[in-house]
């Protein structure tokens, strides 16, 4: 079978390989329905997350701040209001106590601002030269606030596609930061969702909603597309933008819609609710240039597309390899 690439860490399709051998190899695995998440009975939502960033600062936010962000997102997309954390912590032997202490208040900040709880947690140290300064794993619970739960199985031909913010904002204050460019104005979305998404949970037309993470918005749509046999269609002029993003993508030769983002959300929602979601997102200073950027469609089943600012159309597909190695 050949041993792992670094690709099979990157959110696209080698990463989709992996997963569906790791599931065969377990006999009880109901509710593994490839969302963000897993619900658990009795209303409860759990997801679980590692974060090998590298730096473990950037524009933005460091690895403390992401590691919460991260997990409470997935719960938030899901619908479900973050309550609970458990946290590990693998770092190198010698790594500066004090570093150590400001991520971990960076992590803090995170949970008080949603009122979070750190349940449990574990700490390892391992030889120098064994790993790479620090790692976190992040782990959390927490309570469905919405029915009928939101999922890929609710999307209809006609639906509206939503991005909260312009793709890839993340993905490229990493780029940046590892490349040691200079971008003025530029920095991570590194943010909570659930004090955003939280507000348009009432809306009935609501369908589903994914962050946009490794692989970044174009891995979403494609995800959205395969499970549920339906087309999608997105019209680039309509992606809202971020220059200082933009320009490091160009410069590097990325895709920003592959780029990943770490406070960004595809929202799926009914046409007649999609203004007024896009309405109630933009109250929020993180979805201020949230916008209507696509349908779903009976057309093309289980294929995005993309109409380009140019006039053409072309195909967007999950990378297969890795863009940007250990993103978060």
């Amino acid at each position: 079978m050949g041993g792992l690439t670094i690709g099979h860490g990157a959110g696209g399709r080698l990463t989709e390989e992996l997963i569906s051998l790791i599931l065969d190899r377990f006999r009880k695995t109901p509710l593994a329905d490839r969302e963000d998440c897993a619900l658990l009975p009795g209303g409860l939502a759990v997801t679980i997350d590692g974060y090998t960033v590298s730096p473990l600062s950037f524009q933005g936010g460091d690895i403390g701040k992401l590691s919460v962000c991260g997990s409470a997102n997935d719960l938030a997309v899901r619908g479900a209001r973050p309550l609970f954390l458990a946290l590990g912590v693998i770092a190198e032997e010698g790594f500066p106590l004090e570093d150590l202490l400001v991520y971990m208040e960076s992590a803090s900040l995170i949970c008080d601002s949603m009122d979070i709880a750190l349940v449990t947690g574990d700490s390892k140290v391992v030889p120098r030269g064994q790993a790479d300064e620090l790692f976190l794993t992040t782990c959390a619970i927490g309570k469905i606030e919405r029915e009928p739960v939101l999922g890929v199985d609710n999307l209809k031909h006609g639906d509206s596609i939503l991005v909260t913010c312009p793709p890839g904002m993340h993905g490229a204050a990493i780029a940046a930061a590892r490349y040691g460019l200079k971008v003025h104005g530029l920095a991570s979305d590194c943010a909570p969702l659930w004090p955003m998404v939280e507000k348009v949970l009432p809306l009935k037309g609501l369908r589903c909603m994914r962050d946009c993470t490794r692989g970044g918005l174009g891995t979403v749509l494609c995800e959205w597309a395969e499970a549920s046999g339906l087309g999608i269609e997105i019209e680039e002029e309509k992606v809202p933008r971020d220059e200082p993003s933009l320009s490091v993508c160009e410069l590097l030769g990325f895709d920003p819609l592959h780029m990943a983002g770490e406070g960004c959300a595809a929202v799926a929602v009914s046409a007649e609710d999609a203004e007024k979601a896009v309405a109630i997102l933009r109250q929020h200073p993180s979805g201020e240039m949230a916008s209507i950027i696509g349908k779903v469609t009976e057309k093309h089943p289980r294929l995005v597309g993309i109409h380009t600012i140019s006039g053409g159309t072309r195909l967007v597909d999950k990378p297969v390899g890795e863009l940007l190695p250990r993103i978060c």
